[in-house]
């Protein structure tokens, strides 16, 4: 029911995003876009890109982390090689990403020897965590956007937005906490679908996993503010980038454009969200007394930092990690003296 809604609003929201991006494109400069971006010092790129080889390794420390925690074979080296696998497909597939998953699950099982149920649950269990951060971290945009944004002040959008959070909210934190309880009451249907059977297992491990992830005291806690303090630096780069070019954009206002960007980047128009990120972020932008040319320049150059530097980071960590495969099947095969 609520998948067949959605597939009847996509439409809509995919009409509105692509005006939206035809008037963008209509309306810009690309001298004047080209010229701002040609302005931005060298040192904050530099920094801007730190800040993104940070989070990247923050986001595969979570993920070694996760490993170590469930007992299971892990490797920081290993798991940088299976996250740049993801990124690379994540960014060549529309949408929701699930190739990119998909990827990580192949490349677990090939560079870890993870069975698939073993890595799905990993996969599962980080992005729940994720998305639990990104859900708290929405809904306290929400609460201090209120003033600012003018559909925010109409309580009943208000009202709804914060209804979605909360029940985002609810059901991630039934699937980390009360999965024993899913797991025990899927035991009890009877039922004679072979697919069923293997589900039910499944669900099982995972309450099991996440049963040893709770008996170690305040894990949780330490992975849930990982997860938040990854989220907050992609925020933090879009402020670095405006703060040039205007100072009166409240902080809340920038925290929200990043978050809502990313999740109209989800709709699958394009791949890796392409289009629809750069039109929500500069649409955003503009109604804040940005220029367009400024605000189409920083966010092409905030898409270059997120997007386009992580495609060629792993693009080369998979290149520089297939030549140390290939040195070393080579020394092993010289005959010697």
């Amino acid at each position: 029911m609520v998948r067949s809604k959605l597939k009847r609003v996509q439409p809509l929201v995919m009409t509105l995003v692509v005006a939206l991006l035809g008037y963008l494109v209509k309306r810009a400069d690309l001298a004047g876009i080209l010229a701002v971006v040609s302005e931005t010092p060298g040192w904050l790129l530099v920094t801007l890109m730190g800040l993104q080889v940070v989070t990247q390794l923050l986001l595969n420390l979570q993920w070694y982390r996760l490993c170590r925690v469930l007992g299971w074979p892990a490797s920081f080296f290993k798991l940088l090689v299976v996250n740049s696998y993801g990124a690379v497909v994540d960014a060549i597939t529309p949408g929701e990403k699930v190739g990119g998953e998909l990827a990580r699950v192949l490349q677990l099982r090939k560079y870890l020897g993870y069975s698939t149920g073993q890595a799905t649950i990993l996969i599962t269990i980080q992005k729940s965590l994720s998305l639990s951060a990104l859900v708290l971290l929405n809904l306290a945009v929400v609460v201090t956007m209120a003033n600012y944004v003018p559909y925010l002040r109409v309580w009943p959008v208000r009202l709804l937005i914060l209804l979605m959070l909360v029940a985002s909210g609810a059901f991630l934190f039934c699937l980390l906490f009360r999965t024993r309880s899913l797991a025990f009451r899927m035991a009890r249907i009877k039922t004679a679908r072979r697919w069923f059977l293997p589900f039910i297992n499944w669900v099982e491990d995972f309450a099991r996993q996440t049963d040893s992830i709770r008996q170690k005291r305040g894990e949780w806690i330490r992975q849930f503010g990982l997860a938040v303090l990854i989220w907050v630096i992609f925020p933090l780069k879009l402020i670095l980038l405006t703060l040039p070019h205007t100072g009166t954009i409240p902080m809340p206002v920038l925290f929200g454009t990043t978050f809502v960007s990313y999740f109209a980047g989800m709709i699958p128009l394009l791949p890796g969200g392409l289009g629809t990120f750069e039109a929500t972020m500069s649409g955003i932008l503009t109604a804040y007394d940005l220029k367009l040319n400024q605000a189409v320049a920083i966010t092409i150059v905030f898409r270059f930092i997120t997007f386009w530097f992580v495609l060629l980071l792993g693009l080369l960590f998979i290149g520089a990690h297939r030549i140390i495969l290939f040195a070393q099947r080579r020394k092993i095969h010289v005959p010697r003296p």
